[in-house]
């Protein structure tokens, strides 16, 4: 691999495939582009990046679009800038073994097992903020379920405020780590979500599903209930992953066999 002697070449001319250009946003493609080929070790420590200009001509987009994709780069401490010389891999860039969700590329199995990891990791943050939850913070839950009820008769998706009643659970539970998660896990998923999410948005009454299960969770975390919390989170999260159309193997083969013993 190309060492900072030599910055790497991207193969294909504009409009290269990997960048669907569907529903992620064009930097976020590019980054989890990159972010991937770091670690799988494709790009090499200490190798250099096409510069800007380069990279905008090689995929078809914008150098701001570039630009945007190299911040978050950075950001996750996975390439450096040096000033007058251009952008490198970091020497020691994010070890392959360490847990990570990659920014784009995930497909609906990955996404079903997103969604089993966040359902047991959620349903116990939701049984500690049952024991330590606050005045505060279950008002702060009630401001936000009340948010997402009028988002949704509005016709809007409701996704940012239904984020924040969950993001009040983690911090109810008085233990930062789970509101670290659930951000690592939002901004990773968030695209792959927003489109599921808007084929579930067409099934008759999911609103109303939706709000019936935020409500008992809400509900046993202000009676201070942990194991009623945890049930009913994880019956949430079951559900919502249900509705986006996320299923096992297995799931999909038992429910095509009952469908076949029906007919």
């Amino acid at each position: 691999m190309n060492n900072d002697s030599e910055s790497v070449s991207y193969p294909g001319e504009p409009g290269r495939a990997e960048l669907r250009s569907g529903n992620t946003p064009l930097p976020n493609e590019l980054a989890g582009l990159i972010e991937r080929d770091i670690l799988t070790g494709k790009l090499a420590p200490a190798t250099k990046l096409p510069t800007e200009g380069r990279l905008a001509q090689q995929f078809g987009i914008s150098r701001n679009a570039v630009r945007e994709a190299i911040a978050q780069l950075r950001s996750a401490e996975l390439v450096e800038t040096r000033h007058g010389l251009g952008t490198f891999v970091v020497d020691k860039p994010l070890d392959r073994h360490v847990f990570s969700i990659p920014r784009s590329g995930i497909d609906q199995t990955e996404l079903c097992q997103l969604f089993e990891l966040r359902a047991e990791v959620e349903s116990g943050a939701a049984a500690l903020a049952a024991r330590f939850r606050t005045n505060g913070d279950i008002a702060a839950m009630r401001d936000a379920l009340d948010r997402l009820s009028r988002s949704i008769a509005q016709g809007a998706s409701g996704i940012d405020d239904d984020i924040a009643f969950h993001n009040c659970i983690a911090a109810a539970s008085g233990n930062r780590f789970f509101g670290e998660f659930l951000d690592f896990y939002a901004r990773r998923v968030a695209d792959a979500v927003a489109i599921a999410r808007s084929n579930s948005a067409r099934i008759e009454g999911w609103s109303r599903m939706v709000h019936f299960e935020h409500e008992a969770i809400h509900e046993a975390i202000a009676a201070g209930s942990p194991e009623e919390a945890r049930a009913a989170m994880w019956m949430h999260l079951h559900n919502a992953r249900r509705r986006l159309g996320l299923r096992r193997p297995a799931e999909l083969a038992h429910s095509e066999a009952q469908n076949e013993r029906k007919s």
